[in-house]
């Protein structure tokens, strides 16, 4: 771990939970006061220091200011790796305040299926969210990928104790899912989702207690159809899946890692992205209908 200046950051009572501050995905800090078109310059304002994590960041990291742990309160920074790593630091002086791996017994982080746009391994990928008044502490959700000794793949939600890096009772769930359909990877009339297929690359949406997540491909290599699943934060339990090209293949949410956003009224927003598609849709077939459908 290493510090290029000791210049310590003010205090903040702002908490970034999510990725780009909120559910809109605004990015938008409306209660900043501090920075300012005269104190945001060379002179006064960069690079304070640069940590040591295990593996490539490719998540955005998160905050929360104030957080009591042992007898101290700290401003901690959040970030995960893809060595399945989670890390909280002390945003004033870069300590390492706790780490921890979020691999299974034996197990090792996925490799890049070779694909080059997550590589060399694959482990954590997308933004988790944050729950400051989930469980004893707040709670820091992420979705891992991961292979075990027997070469089989699993894609895991995990939810961590946000003062200690501990999984808190009934974490981590293991990610499955089938949907009514004759695509890619179907059996039986249902699509089937297969762990080893896919990544989970846009950041995790959090919203009425429901933790909803994407999932891309590895490059284009199929079989895969485009999947979005929800889960409750405070049972882990799947509550509701949505596939995208059930009787098709591809369809990828991507999102270049943004984060599946929402509105005040409920609705969510993504993108999809290169699937298969009915050009001679009707009120009966739209997938619009299909969403409104689901219970999310």
């Amino acid at each position: 771990m290493s510090s290029s200046s000791t210049t310590t950051p003010p205090s903040s009572s702002v908490d970034i939970t999510t990725y780009h501050v909120d559910v809109a995905r605004t990015g938008l800090n409306p209660n900043e006061t501090t920075l300012t078109t005269s104190n945001v310059t060379s002179a006064q304002f960069g690079l304070i220091r640069t940590l040591a994590v295990d593996g490539k960041v490719d998540a955005q990291p998160l905050y929360l200011s104030s957080l009591p742990i042992g007898s101290q309160s700290h401003n901690v920074a959040y970030t995960v790796t893809e060595h399945d790593s989670v890390y909280a630091f002390d945003a004033d002086t870069g300590a390492q305040l706790w780490k921890t791996s979020i691999l299974g017994a034996n197990e090792t982080t996925s490799g890049d299926h070779g694909c080059s746009q997550i590589t060399p391994e694959i482990g954590i990928t997308s933004t988790p969210v944050i729950d400051r008044k989930a469980g004893p502490n707040g709670s820091i959700f992420v979705v891992g990928m991961s292979q075990d000794q027997s070469g089989n793949y699993h894609q895991r939600l995990h939810a961590l104790d946000a003062t200690t890096g501990a999984e808190l009772s009934g974490s981590p769930t293991e990610i499955s899912a089938s949907y009514p359909g004759t695509g890619a990877n179907s059996s039986n009339g249902k699509v089937v989702f297969d762990p080893g297929q896919y990544a989970e690359r846009a950041g995790l949406l959090l919203l009425n207690g429901t933790i909803y997540m994407g999932w891309t491909s590895h490059c284009d290599a199929g079989p895969y159809t485009g999947w979005l699943m929800a889960y409750s934060e405070a049972t882990f339990a799947q509550t509701a899946v949505l596939n995208l090209t059930p009787n098709g293949s591809e369809g990828s949410i991507w999102m270049a890692g943004a984060g599946l956003a929402a509105d005040a009224s409920g609705n969510i927003y993504f993108l999809d992205a290169n699937g298969t598609f009915d050009t001679t849709l009707n009120a009966s077939v739209s997938p619009l209908a299909a969403i409104s459908e689901m219970p999310f």
